[in-house]
């Protein structure tokens, strides 16, 4: 009761702040939208927690009375979206018993109980890494309570959720209790329909398919059932979204009506026929870069016994991840002896670095046709951190070959459209929420100047970066 009493007391302070009228003046402004000049010297005008004016001196007069910030030399960018998040994941193995299952040291009801009683941790974690909204687009039934919550708090970023993901594959680790599950089945006809009924039921705004490539055997009678879900999905008023790593399982996905495909294509070259298909669609492809080699760098880390260094400078991460990444030697021990091979460890990095060289290619592809392209992170698995795994993204985007103004569009327009909330943030354009970043470096030349950042707004209140670090 008192940490909810707390909360409160802080969502109506915040409120309260963001009701006065601040106007940022003298920096430069990159609006997201990638169709207009950035503004050079210009004016933002934030009132009642939303822009009210963005342009120059002369187009935005500074009203009597606004509390004045000279941001004169800085860049103003609109805040960042991750278009990939889990929630009821932690960022370490902890939260993925099915790749390494330790529950003498981490038991796993302990940690998702753990993770619903304070979502507040992670939101913490995205503003301080710049992120003002995020799509979690797979967790236990709990986060579809998530976008209430988090929408009126300025401490927290905006959420959309999708629950639980339907799927053929089984993975008993991840499904506990009637409170603790993260997949759904869709080995019938009836299981579809029940299962796109409880997603609906609950408050999911999406319906995932976690899509693995099925065994040839199977592929006709489980591609019919994808066909089943996305029809079941439309009549339900939900998104269709997957999970497709393979270029057929993902050409699948979108006949089936899919709008976001959450992960690159990774076996082989995208074609034409996929183009074709993702434009039709209008659908939004979200590459994910970074999450399988950060998997493969956690899965190495333990079998080697290594601590893996925690890339943190803005202080994003709090102290419990890090100990947890830290402490790997009695996880080794539970690691039978050939999985503490340095041989095997040089085939999984070799394994990463060669999905790595297709899936930057099919980016580049995507891009090359005028593909929806949003930048997602899949934050929760091990080592990609709820928060600051977006600056290694963005940054992988661009060592790909996308210049570094789209990635910048890719980060927050796009995301926002993705989020299907376009109409209320992703740029920074009158009358949408005051969310927006100060940053020291120009993101046009390098994303890596993200990681600049002063001052994140969320809601119209300015938070100093450094008071949001854990």
């Amino acid at each position: 009761m008192k940490l909810l009493v707390a909360w409160v007391v802080a969502v109506m302070t915040a409120t309260s702040a963001a009701a006065q009228t601040t106007v940022l003046t003298g920096g430069t402004v990159i609006d997201g939208t990638g169709a207009t000049a950035a503004i050079a010297g210009a004016v933002v005008v934030v009132e009642g927690g939303r822009l009210k004016c963005v342009g120059t001196a002369v187009q935005c007069p500074v009203p009597a009375g606004a509390q004045r910030v000279d941001v004169t030399g800085r860049f103003l960018t609109p805040g960042l979206v991750d278009a990939h998040v889990h929630f009821s994941q932690t960022g370490w193995v902890d939260g993925r018993p099915d790749g390494l299952s330790a529950p003498e040291i981490y038991p796993y009801a302990e940690t998702a109980r753990a993770l619903r009683a304070n979502p507040a941790r992670w939101f913490r974690s995205y503003l301080c890494s710049g992120i003002t909204a995020v799509y979690d687009v797979g967790g236990h039934p709990w986060t579809t309570a998530l976008p209430a919550r988090a929408e009126p708090d300025p401490m927290a970023p905006h959420v959309r959720a999708a629950g639980p993901l339907i799927t053929h594959a089984g993975r008993s680790a991840l499904n506990v209790d009637d409170e603790i599950y993260t997949f759904l089945p869709m080995a019938t006809s009836a299981e579809v329909q029940s299962s796109v009924a409880r997603l609906k039921a609950m408050g999911s705004s999406a319906v995932k398919v976690w899509y693995l490539a099925p065994a040839a055997a199977r592929r006709a009678e489980l591609d019919a059932r994808m066909m089943e879900v996305g029809a079941a999905a439309r009549a339900a008023g939900l998104d269709l979204i997957v999970h497709a790593t393979g270029l057929r399982e993902a050409k699948v996905a979108l006949r089936a009506g899919a709008v976001l495909l959450v992960h690159s294509v990774e076996d082989q070259p995208i074609d034409q026929e996929f183009l074709g298909l993702l434009a039709a669609n209008r659908a939004t492809y979200a590459p994910t870069l970074v999450v399988g080699r950060n998997a493969t760098r956690a899965s190495v880390s333990v079998g080697l016994g290594v601590r893996y260094p925690v890339d943190d400078a803005g202080g994003c991460v709090d102290a419990d991840t890090k100990a947890k990444v830290a402490n790997v030697d009695p996880l080794r021990a539970l690691l039978p002896e050939e999985r503490r091979s340095p041989e095997l460890a040089y085939r999984r990095l070799e394994g990463a670095g060669a999905r790595g060289v297709v899936m930057a290619e099919n980016l580049r592809r995507v891009h090359a046709a005028g593909g929806t392209i949003a930048t997602a992170t899949d934050a929760g698995n091990p080592l990609t951190l709820h928060g600051p795994s977006i600056f290694d993204e963005m940054e992988a985007m661009q060592a790909a070959g996308i210049p570094a103004p789209d990635v910048i569009v890719m980060s927050t327009r796009n995301g926002a459209q993705a989020m299907g909330r376009l109409a209320d943030f992703g740029t920074l354009q009158a009358g949408k929420q005051a969310d927006l970043l100060i940053l020291t470096q120009d993101p046009r030349a390098n994303v890596q100047a993200f990681r600049s950042r002063t001052h994140v707004m969320r809601a119209g209140r300015l938070h100093p970066q450094n008071t949001l670090a854990h």
